[in-house]
């Protein structure tokens, strides 16, 4: 989901005299940000946060805006895009505190009926997380914020941790050759992901710039120097090579610290600033982009051994597996490393027990039963 703000212009696409709709719901939300943006800034984010919040709960997308705050229209035009249309929202309160403005709303969202939902699947499957890293580490002297690349790791795992199966998290830096159609990297990526994680899913992502303007040293003293955070992410199927993201995030924020200051990255304050702060709301919408990517996908598991009470599969619980689960067989033979040579059959096989992080399946027709199936073999699932 994403938010484009301008100023001053009006979309007002709904007459004013329009009445509220009875199939309208009403959410009430809250959003904040640091002062130190300045009032106009401050109050604009905070807005934005307070009705994303209030299009994530509805599961609606903004087309059109009427805005009313005490009685008065505001000059706003926000562009979202997701199932519905904001009609109309009100600014219940306003308040600072602790260097920040918080906001209040009540948002009137319709549902739109012509937008396709988006998908709603069980299929949980498994991320693995790479350490993000500065692309051009000299950028990190102000501030001597060399550990960012961990922090924003960091930050963005703990966001994607209760809506995405995150694996593990690797201490180091996974690449790929974009010039190869499927790079030895990512085939060799597949197997440890598949063997040691479990993980279907590569994320990782490359600090590409957090550049700033040295300027002159009365300036900086007097004033928060503008700085650049762009974060390029990858988000990799490893047992098809398909890429199901690939965006540069970006966004200029003051840097309210001194020149020579050494900046704790790694500490829970960095993230109230009036830096930290952008940066973490747009890692909060990374980590929605990256949960709507994996939410469709068809879940596909392979074979570890056939025993006496049916084939054990290596998806379980953990991925959303449940008993009654349908999946065809697709027999899969090893040409050389990293590449295979795959058969698709009709045999159809029914989930009879599903564990954590296995399930275990039997055959649910004739054709199940006669089939060859070996360890190494793919099950892909029916919907």
């Amino acid at each position: 989901m994403s938010i484009k703000a301008l100023l001053p212009s009006l979309l007002l696409l709904l007459p004013l005299t329009l009445p509220l709709t009875a199939n309208a719901d009403w959410y009430q939300t809250e959003g904040s940000a640091p002062l130190s943006l300045g009032p106009e800034n401050a109050r604009q984010q905070a807005l934005e946060q307070a009705l994303t919040e209030a299009l994530l709960q509805a599961g609606a997308s903004l087309t059109t805006v009427q805005s009313v705050t005490n009685g008065a229209l505001s000059e706003q035009q926000l562009d979202i895009a997701a199932q519905g249309e904001l009609m109309d929202y009100v600014v219940l309160k306003e308040r600072r505190a602790q260097g920040r403005l918080w906001l209040t709303l009540r948002a009137d969202i319709w549902p739109n009926k012509q937008v396709t939902p988006q998908c709603n699947g069980r299929y949980n499957p498994g991320v693995t997380l790479s350490n993000f890293v500065l692309q051009y580490p000299e950028q990190a002297r102000f501030g001597q914020i060399f550990d960012l690349g961990t922090a924003v790791t960091a930050k963005l795992a703990h966001h994607l941790t209760p809506s995405v199966n995150l694996m593990t998290q690797l201490p180091y830096q996974v690449l790929t050759d974009r010039q190869l159609p499927r790079s030895p990297g990512l085939r060799q990526g597949a197997d440890v992901l598949a063997k040691q994680q479990q993980s279907r899913l590569l994320l990782s992502g490359v600090i590409n710039d957090i550049s700033m303007a040295e300027g002159d040293w009365v300036k900086w003293r007097f004033s928060d120097m503008p700085r650049q955070f762009s974060l390029l992410i990858t988000l990799e199927d490893s047992f098809t090579g398909e890429r199901l993201v690939q965006q540069r995030y970006q966004v200029e924020a003051p840097w309210a610290y001194s020149k020579h200051a050494k900046v704790k990255v790694l500490a829970q304050e960095f993230w109230y600033s009036s830096y930290g702060q952008p940066v973490d709301q747009l890692l909060q919408r990374i980590a929605r982009d990256i949960t709507n990517a994996q939410s469709c996908m068809k879940a596909i598991g392979h074979i570890l051994q056939q025993s006496e009470e049916g084939i054990l599969m290596d998806l379980g619980r953990q991925s959303g597996i449940q008993p009654g689960d349908r999946f065809t067989l697709i027999n899969r033979r090893q040409l050389q490393p990293g590449y295979y040579s795959e058969t698709s059959t009709k045999a159809q096989f029914v989930v009879q027990q599903s564990h954590t992080d296995y399930s275990i399946l039997t055959p649910a027709d004739n054709q199940a039963k006669q089939v060859r199936v070996t360890p190494g073999d793919i099950m892909t699932a029916i919907h």
